[in-house]
C-alpha cells in the first residue's frame, strides 16, 4: 500500500488550502500549512468563501469556537467543495458537549460528505449516537486498540467518509481499510491546537493524495513533530519552546521520515 505522503509534490505545487478554522488556534494552523509547503487562507466572511473554496485544492472547516458567521460560511463552501470536487475534512471539535454542534456536524456530513472526519473518540462516539466520556471539548474516552477499531470502521460505514479519531494512538478507517497511529507526545495535551493543526494539515495532504492515505499520514506526521519537539522540550524545560517547536519539526520534515518512524499497523 502506498502512504507515501507526497511532501514533495506539495512543496513543488504550493496548493492553495482553505481553511475555517476557530480564532484560537487559527494563526498555528496557518503557519503549520506554510510549514508543510503549502500557502493557506484563512477566509471566513459569507460573502466571500464560495468564490475562495472554488480556487482553492483542498478545504479544511472545524468546529471549535463556533460562530452564526462561521457556521453559515462553512455550509457555503461544503457545498462548493463537493459540487466541484474539492477534497475537504470537517474537524467536530466540541460535538460531545454541545447539540448545536453535534445537529450542525450531522447536517453538514449529510449534505455534503466530506472526504474525512477528524474528531476525538468522544467527538466520534457523540457523532455516530455511541455512549461517551468528555470533559469540555477534551475526550475521557480510553478505548483498547480492538474499540476504537471497531468505533472507527463503524463511523466510517455510517457516513461513507474515511474517519481520523485522534488520541494517544490515532486511528483511521475508510470502511476497508484502518490503521493505528503510536506516534506522539505526552506534551500535546498541555498546548492548545494540535488538533486543529491535524485537521489543516490533513487538508494540506488532501490536496494531492487519497483520503485514508491523507488521513494516516496526517496522524503520523503531528505525531512525529510532537516527538521532535519533546526532544527540545527536555533540554529547554519551557512548554512555549515545545509548542513553537512544532511548527519547526513540520516545516523539516521529510517524506522518507514519516515512512521510515511512523508507528503504523494497518488492517483490511
Amino acid at each position: 500500500m502506498n502512504l507515501k505522503a507526497n511532501l514533495d509534490i506539495i512543496r513543488h505545487d504550493k496548493p492553495l488550502i482553505h481553511c475555517i478554522t476557530n480564532h484560537i488556534s487559527i494563526n498555528d494552523c496557518a503557519n503549520a500549512v506554510l510549514a508543510s509547503g503549502a500557502k493557506p487562507i484563512m477566509a471566513e466572511h459569507p460573502k466571500e468563501v464560495a468564490e475562495i473554496t472554488k480556487m482553492s485544492e483542498a478545504l479544511a472547516v472545524n468546529l471549535g469556537n463556533i460562530s452564526d458567521s462561521r457556521m453559515k460560511s462553512i455550509m457555503i463552501s461544503g457545498e462548493i467543495a463537493k459540487e466541484y470536487k474539492i477534497p475537504s475534512v470537517i474537524d467536530v471539535v466540541g460535538v460531545a458537549c454541545s447539540k448545536l454542534r453535534l445537529d450542525f456536524a450531522r447536517e453538514y456530513i449529510d449534505k455534503y460528505n466530506p472526504s474525512v472526519i477528524k474528531g476525538n473518540e468522544a467527538e466520534i462516539r457523540a457523532l455516530c449516537g455511541f455512549d461517551f466520556c468528555t470533559k469540555g471539548v477534551d475526550s475521557q474516552s480510553e478505548s483498547s486498540d480492538n474499540e476504537l477499531t471497531f468505533l472507527c470502521q463503524k463511523a466510517s460505514e455510517m457516513f461513507c467518509s474515511t474517519v481520523l479519531i485522534s488520541g494517544k494512538t490515532d486511528c483511521v478507517s475508510d470502511g476497508n481499510k484502518t490503521a493505528l497511529v503510536k506516534n506522539g507526545s505526552y506534551l500535546m495535551p498541555y498546548v492548545t491546537g494540535t488538533g486543529c493543526i491535524m485537521n489543516v494539515i490533513c487538508a494540506v495532504l488532501l490536496s494531492k493524495n487519497e483520503p485514508f492515505a491523507s488521513a494516516v499520514n496526517s496522524a503520523v506526521l503531528m505525531g512525529l513533530a510532537g516527538e521532535k519537539a519533546e526532544e527540545k522540550f527536555n533540554k529547554e524545560n519551557s512548554i512555549t519552546f515545545f509548542h513553537n517547536s512544532i511548527i519547526d519539526a513540520l516545516f523539516l520534515m521529510s517524506n522518507d521520515e514519516i515512512l521510515e518512524k511512523g508507528r503504523v499497523e494497518i488492517y483490511e
